[in-house]
């Protein structure tokens, strides 16, 4: 930012007492404020604020176009207002301070905000260098340059919808959304805008509760205990759980299984899972580990297991939330939309009660 004219005034000042030689400026006569060296001080201060300025305003125009710099305009898109510079109302994306802006005069507050309609984004881009191989022959790069999609800016985008992130559904807040960004964009600049159906996905876990914290029907137990098991199951097993499995047609699970037993209405298992996904960041990765250690610091939980992850993309309502991909044995990812869908997460829990104990007694 820069310098006041008197703030520059000041730093002459200090230097002048810093110099013997100016002394005899100090005189009655001369110390008057038209004294001419006085006078002479407030030029020089005046033409090196102006310089500061101009430096600044030059700045501030050619500040880069970063991946940050296009996040930025996507989150301060206003939805509604016309890209005509000479559209009326005052609500037209204007060219000032060397970059593009919505004039928002008219517009209240709630107005404004309600007008963002982008309330999450991320950008991103390839790099050449991850699609280069060594000794690979010059005529192949340029092919795979272009068939890689190196050089463009990817941005994908998300709203909130009762309180949950959801992708822009409506056909033309997308389409005003894109014709945004190409009138802003950096020429030459190829962009490539998405805001997608969240991702699916399907937990499975074994939980060592304690019993007396959370709330499990003994009839129930010895299923759980069946379907918790990682290895083979024998012909004994293999016929006890198609019973069980048949007797659950009749009598389902109990539906109390999991929750406290103090607060019937609070499943701290499902709770911990669901917040663990909610609080990853839009285009964040989802951690395995991370999600166990949600889980373990959940009331009346042992001892948790992540049995299995699985996932698929929806690009679509229409997708079908079953044809998921087992990805088990990959520690960590990132959502294709961006971030799950918490209306077809699916939390499966085997609940165990924890009896270790009673091997030391």
């Amino acid at each position: 930012m820069a310098r006041t004219i008197a703030e520059i005034q000041n730093e002459i000042l200090i230097e002048k007492g810093k110099q013997s030689s100016l002394n005899g400026l100090t005189d009655s006569l001369s110390n008057s404020k038209t004294a001419i060296w006085k006078l002479w001080i407030n030029i020089i201060a005046t033409a090196i604020w102006v310089h500061e300025k101009v430096v600044e305003k030059n700045a501030l125009i050619s500040r880069p176009h970063t991946l940050n710099w296009y996040r930025e305009q996507a989150l301060n898109f206003h939805y509604g207002m016309s890209l005509d510079p000479d559209s009326i109302n005052g609500m037209s994306l204007i060219w000032k301070d060397g970059s593009y802006q919505f004039d928002t005069t008219d517009l209240s507050e709630d107005e404004i905000e309600q007008a963002k309609i982008i309330k999450h984004c991320a950008v991103s881009e390839i790099d050449l260098g991850t699609v280069l191989k060594p000794k690979k022959e010059i005529e192949e790069i340029f092919s795979d340059y272009f068939h890689n999609k190196v050089g463009v800016v990817f941005i994908k985008v998300a709203t909130v919808k009762e309180d949950k992130i959801s992708r822009i559904d409506v056909p033309n807040e997308l389409f005003a959304f894109k014709e945004y960004i190409a009138k802003i964009k950096d020429a030459g600049n190829q962009v490539y805008i998405t805001s997608d159906q969240g991702d699916n996905l399907k937990l499975s876990l074994n939980v060592y509760i304690d019993p007396l914290t959370i709330y499990i029907n003994p009839k129930d137990v010895e299923y759980y205990q069946l379907k918790s098991l990682s290895r083979d199951l024998n012909d004994e097993e293999q016929i006890k759980l198609a019973a069980y499995e048949l007797a659950l047609l009749e009598e389902p699970l109990d539906t109390r299984n999991g929750s406290l037993i103090l607060e019937k209405e609070v499943f701290p298992i499902l709770d911990a899972a669901k917040d663990n996904l909610k609080n990853i960041e839009f285009n964040g990765a989802f951690v395995k580990t991370y999600l166990v250690d949600a889980v373990q610091k959940a009331t009346g939980v042992k001892i948790p297991i992540l049995k299995k992850v699985e996932t698929s993309w929806a690009t679509n309502p229409s997708d079908d939330p079953e044809s998921l991909t087992d990805v088990t044995n990959i520690e960590y990812f990132i959502p294709n939309a961006g971030y799950f869908d918490m209306d077809t997460l699916q939390v499966e829990v085997n609940y165990i009660p924890y009896t270790f104990y009673r091997d030391k007694q």
